[in-house]
């Protein structure tokens, strides 16, 4: 997955600002539409732990190869 940002050959700056505002926006609403669909982040409190190294692809895989 190549997530680079790419401008279209016929489109201006003010063209591409204007499309990643919009695919931001769009992105949020979905989000916001269907909250289950988010990603949940494991939390230790500071200085009382740490996550194993196992833990790594355990949580990234989904988030990143899904």
């Amino acid at each position: 997955m190549d997530l680079r940002l790419t401008r279209r050959r016929d489109e201006n700056w003010d063209e591409l600002r204007a499309r990643l505002v919009a695919e931001t926006s769009a992105f949020i609403a979905e989000g916001l539409r269907h909250p289950e669909f988010g990603v949940r982040i494991p939390m230790i409190p500071t200085e009382s732990g740490r996550f194993p190294p196992s833990l790594t692809p355990a949580f990234w895989d989904p988030v990143l190869f899904d």
